[in-house]
């Protein structure tokens, strides 16, 4: 049965994919909006998680701010996925990008390999497009859908990256790949194992992949995030980050430093663009709490 539900939405997909690509892209960028907006309207729990984290990040702003950004946000999402389907014509176009900072990426990956951070932030998937130039081994998780799955796959393998998915093997596989001088590219904002951290006031815990491997490997640790423009072009950024590696702490406590200094530079960015970001990830745990307090009212 479940077999036969995959293939249906597989099915489901590849026609709503059709359909989308018939459209001019501002026009498909313009359903990636719609359907996003309906899906904040019908997932409670989403929406509620989105309104929950944005309330305690920004307490000064009125709901009818709170919400705009929301919307906003949900948005922005619903573009960047969307996105994917057309992703490689859209790398193509390079008036769809605008780039800062790229001095800094050229500068360190001629000197030897570089570890990047990510961010679920803008049109995310755009940051694909430097693999053209600098190679980089990356994580992804694995789709439920197989078939789903596949298609992803097949549809990255034109690009110059190596795709792991994530397993209780993959730590070891990226050491392994960056003992082999690869680049390595991490998504680093959202909740995962790692250290406890302070993260817009709020204690909550980040995944230290990026910080263990700059500083085990000795590599220059570089952020890379993306902003969606008013008119669908990306602004790319790239911002090199100094590690702590400071000889009187543990390895352990440097690890710690370094992401919470990672993590602080994510929260400044995530202020200056709030709509940009992924609120809808429960980051700080707070979902339950919030629920209950609804039920009590």
């Amino acid at each position: 049965m479940k077999k036969l539900i995959y293939k249906l939405q597989y099915v489901i997909f590849r026609g709503f994919r059709g359909f989308l690509l018939m459209l001019p892209e501002k026009a498909r960028f313009s359903v990636g909006e719609k359907v996003a907006v309906l899906g904040y309207k019908l997932i409670k729990s989403r929406r509620i998680t989105t309104l929950a984290n944005l309330k305690m990040a920004f307490p000064e702003k009125s709901e009818k701010e709170i919400e705009k950004i929301a919307i906003q946000s949900y948005k922005t999402m619903g573009k960047a996925f969307l996105g994917t389907i057309w992703l490689e014509e859209y790398m193509k176009n390079e008036n769809n990008f605008r780039i800062n900072g790229l001095e800094i990426v050229d500068k360190y990956c001629s000197e030897g390999p570089v570890v990047f951070a990510t961010m679920h932030f803008g049109n995310m998937e755009s940051m694909l497009k430097f693999s053209e130039k600098y190679p980089f081994v990356t994580v992804a998780k694995k789709q439920r859908n197989p078939y789903l799955n596949k298609y992803i796959s097949e549809n990255r393998k034109h690009l110059n990256i190596t795709l792991l998915e994530k397993s209780k093997r993959t730590s070891r596989e990226l050491f392994e790949y960056a003992e082999k001088g690869e680049n390595i590219a991490l998504f680093s904002d959202h909740r995962d194992k790692g250290t406890t951290v302070e993260f817009f006031g709020r204690e909550t815990v980040s995944p230290t992949g990026v910080a263990t491997l700059a500083l085990r490997y000795n590599r220059p640790l570089i952020l890379g995030y993306c902003t969606f423009n008013m008119d669908n072009t990306t602004s790319v950024h790239f911002k090199k980050v100094d590690v702590v590696n400071d000889e009187n702490n543990s390895f352990k406590q440097n690890v710690h430093l370094t992401t919470q200094k990672l993590i602080s530079i994510m929260e400044d960015i995530i202020t200056c663009y709030p709509e940009q970001w992924m609120w809808l990830h429960d980051r700080w745990k707070l979902y339950k709490i919030v629920s209950k307090q609804m039920k009590k009212k």
